[in-house]
């Protein structure tokens, strides 16, 4: 959802925006009266899983997933619905959350919904659940999980919720934490994706959003620099010596698997693939 939001924000492709307009749908579909989401259907009827381990009615990670895309359709399409929706799925994520890397994907949608709508109450949240981010640290690295180690980097976005909150709602504190954060963790990440036998396009797309985040909001080239580095690992900077991202299909592959590209290509592989890459094409040039 964000991914087709983007596109079509950004250059106007039409087959975004219906995309977008066809996801929207579906999430309303997968929300239920009292707000929470469920994330699989079992069948081509559309019959929800609500009962599976990954699927279930009101799951966190999911949960903060469809504020997030509601939070998108919100600023691109506008209209009463989505934000009503978002409105109604907003209390299942506002009690105790101990994942950190969800928690940061709520920052973003609250973020984004209160630039799309104005609503005071969406920014402070924002800032509300940036601060517990902030408090969950092992040294200047941000955590996943309060006192678990060690870092797992797929979905880790902690350091992008933090710089962009601090950014736009004016919290230097926050982009000092995530520039910390960045430094310690994120860029030795931007190198190490370039020889690790084993790494996930997810993975990387969460290292090239923090770098790319962090340097916006600093205003430092040296984090752009290593967001760069770590984007190329797509274009073959990796321990295979070999593209991830296939031009001329346009397919992202599943990863890099023992020095070795995996052929598969999945959905999660595609969209965090093209959001890491979109980072570094002008905004009047897509991806091609």
């Amino acid at each position: 959802m964000v991914l087709y939001c983007l596109l079509w924000q950004r250059y106007g492709i039409s087959t975004a925006w219906t995309a977008a307009q066809g996801l929207l749908r579906f999430l309303a579909y997968m929300q239920d009266e009292d707000g929470r989401f469920t994330n699989f259907i079992l069948d081509w009827k559309g019959r929800k899983n609500l009962t599976g381990s990954t699927s279930y009615l009101g799951g966190p990670q999911w949960q903060a997933r469809a504020l997030h895309a509601l939070a998108w359709g919100s600023s691109t399409f506008g209209g009463a619905e989505w934000h009503e929706r978002f409105t109604r799925g907003l209390p299942w994520v506002c009690g105790v959350m101990p994942y950190l890397d969800v928690r940061a994907v709520c920052v973003l949608a609250a973020l984004h919904h209160w630039q799309a709508t104005g609503d005071a109450s969406s920014a402070k949240r924002a800032i509300t659940w940036a601060e517990d981010i902030a408090a969950a640290r092992s040294g200047d690295i941000l955590l996943n999980a309060t006192s678990v180690q060690p870092i797992h980097l797929w979905g880790h976005l902690q350091e992008t919720a933090l710089a962009e909150t601090g950014r736009v709602l004016g919290r230097p504190e926050f982009v000092e934490i995530a520039r910390a954060s960045a430094e310690a963790l994120l860029i030795p990440a931007a190198d190490w994706c370039s020889t690790a036998p084993c790494v996930l396009p997810f993975e990387v797309s969460c290292i090239v959003s923090g770098l790319a985040t962090v340097a916006r909001s600093t205003e430092d080239p040296r984090y752009a620099d290593a967001a760069a580095r770590a984007r190329a690992w797509f274009l073959g900077r990796n321990s295979a010596g070999s593209p991830v991202y296939d031009h001329g299909s346009g397919l992202v592959y599943d990863g890099i698997d023992q020095g070795r590209v995996s052929r598969n290509s999945g959905a999660e592989s595609n969209i965090e693939g093209a959001l890491a890459l979109l980072c570094s094409t002008p905004q009047d040039s897509p991806v091609e």
